[in-house]
């Protein structure tokens, strides 16, 4: 499921787009099921999420992944040229970051004057009661080390030479399930409840139901799990 809505962003032909931190690749193939004649690199520094990123090449055989790759590196050292992208995504990545200024300093210098930057974070209030819920989902190594508010990630982007469009908020029926994981930490794996809410996710997911979707889209503004951004690179 993806964090942004990629027909909103116009771009180029022969769009180079970057993807930050991209896990398993779920905007990479986002990207290309939304766009044609792209080129698109994911860099992770996991390599288990890599290799099942690559693996997902072969999967979507049905899109032109020709010019895709991945490839494992760090946020903070981008191996880049300057002004060398349209597109930069970076979803639920700065809140893993110790200094996710010197990160947003690299996605400036390697995207082109007038390229988008879309990065998303959790929304403030859901991660707050995950905090409170449970100080092992605080202390999970590798895990979120803060929480973002609105206009705080607004102001700082902006700060750094980038003009704000708007932002919104998805995954709305997630967050009870990160409720219920932090609630039931210690045994979150057995959890009966856990469990099914799993399932109900893995549901939405994989057959998409409209009813349910439409359920998601009126429960996003205000239970959304994730804020997502969307800036302009200043020429």
């Amino acid at each position: 499921m993806l964090t942004f809505n990629l027909n909103q962003i116009h771009l180029p032909p022969n769009a180079r787009i970057l993807d930050v931190g991209c896990g398993e690749g779920r905007h990479i193939f986002g990207s290309l099921n939304a766009y044609t004649d792209v080129y698109c690199i994911g860099i992770d520094q996991d390599i288990p999420s890599l290799s099942k990123s690559k693996e997902g090449l072969d999967f979507f055989k049905e899109l032109d992944t020709a010019s895709t790759v991945f490839m494992q590196g760090s946020v903070y050292n981008l191996p880049f040229e300057n002004n060398s992208f349209d597109l930069v995504i970076c979803s639920e990545v700065l809140e893993h970051l110790n200094d996710y200024n010197a990160a947003i300093k690299e996605v400036y210098r390697v995207l082109k004057p007038k390229g988008k930057f879309l990065p998303s974070v959790p929304s403030f209030w859901p991660e707050k009661i995950c905090w409170i819920l449970s100080t092992g989902y605080q202390n999970m190594p590798g895990g979120h080390v803060r929480i973002f508010k609105k206009r705080q990630v607004i102001n700082e982007i902006e700060d750094h030479g980038f003009t704000y469009d708007h932002s919104e908020r998805f995954h709305g029926l997630h967050s009870a399930y990160w409720w219920l994981r932090c609630l039931f930490w210690k045994n979150q794996d057995t959890n009966y409840l856990v469990k099914v809410y799993k399932k109900f996710l893995e549901y939405q997911i994989l057959q998409s139901p409209t009813w349910l979707n439409n359920c998601e889209k009126i429960l996003n503004p205000i239970f959304g799990k994730s804020i997502a951004f969307y800036f302009e690179k200043n020429e």
